[in-house]
């Protein structure tokens, strides 16, 4: 089993993304970290929390960064994943507790330990492992790798024309993460935008789970709805599941080398890019994904998820 630590800013794309992680035979999530990004941080760490409850999973949860390195935090995305994150779909508070390390300290701590074991992925914006690399620069030599949902490189961003949200959130932590000397793998929006879960595939999976696969399909029309209004589908995209996917099933994707870099002012702050004239073997963009084992996959494994 791959030993992971998902560090995570839960929002509806990162419940679908945690229900996969959580219920996957080859997948060994040490912990979960929180991240301000799609919610506050103090509610992603009562989200990840309840996910943890609703997929009967006991593992750290820490809570991380608040803010932003140095740019002043942006708004919560609630347009997109509602005031709870979860598109105002209830779930019950959480009965367990925070562990008592920040999330930096956390990962820090469970890396050093487990020397090239852990495989971090983060699927929100990347102030904490910016943080753990600031407090442990050693960590970059102990990592397996990192798989990152976050960037776009060759299509128009999602908060501006160059730039990814997760991105955007913390620019100066991204350059620091994806430019430190570590194996890095991009799951941007070249490739997130390629997999869509619609109403049918959603009504399967929640007679197929009928705690898990039902909430996430209730809390996903919150989402299918911004996807109607912006975007003119009649579905949604669970961008950060593509990150976790990888991590199990690195052959359904076809990747590129190139160095990465990211823009951190003036009108493209946020923009990722990558410069394949100078490409180093350990920094790799995803562009494509084998859609239909994805989905698949995805409906087996959620299913395996405790029905009550």
């Amino acid at each position: 089993m791959k030993k992971v630590i998902i560090d995570t800013d839960p929002g509806i794309d990162d419940a679908m993304a945690l229900c996969y992680a959580l219920a996957h035979p080859q997948l060994n999530v040490l912990a979960l970290t929180t991240i301000f990004g799609n919610v506050a941080v103090g509610l992603a760490a009562q989200n990840a929390l309840r996910l943890c409850e609703l997929t009967g999973t006991s593992i750290p949860v820490a809570l991380g960064a608040a803010k932003p390195l140095v740019i002043e935090p942006h708004p919560v995305a609630d347009f997109v994943h509602g005031t709870n994150g979860f598109g105002n779909i209830e779930l019950a508070a959480p009965t367990g507790s925070l562990d008592r390390r920040p999330a930096a300290e956390l990962i820090v701590d469970m890396v050093r330990e487990q020397p090239g074991e852990i495989t971090l992925i983060p699927v929100g914006p990347l102030t904490n492992l910016a943080t753990a690399l600031e407090l442990a620069p050693d960590i970059a030599g102990k990592v397996a790798e990192v798989i990152i949902m976050g960037g776009v490189f060759y299509r128009e961003g999602n908060v501006s024309e160059f730039a990814e949200a997760n991105i955007w959130n913390d620019p100066h932590a991204a350059k620091a993460v994806m430019t430190a000397d570590w194996p890095v793998v991009m799951h941007g929006l070249d490739i997130t935008y390629q997999i869509d879960f619609d109403r049918d595939y959603l009504d399967r999976l929640a007679s197929a789970s009928p705690v898990a696969g039902r909430f996430l399909r209730d809390a996903a029309e919150f989402y299918i709805k911004f996807y109607q209004q912006h975007h003119d589908f009649e579905g949604c995209c669970p961008h950060d599941l593509l990150a976790v996917a990888y991590a199990t099933n690195p052959e359904w994707f076809v990747t590129e080398t190139g160095n990465l870099d990211v823009t951190t002012e003036g009108t493209q702050i946020g923009r990722t890019t990558t410069s394949a004239t100078t490409a180093t073997a350990n920094k790799r963009i995803a562009l494509e994904v084998d859609r239909s084992a994805l989905l698949s996959e995805y409906h087996a494994v959620v299913s395996r998820l405790p029905p009550s």
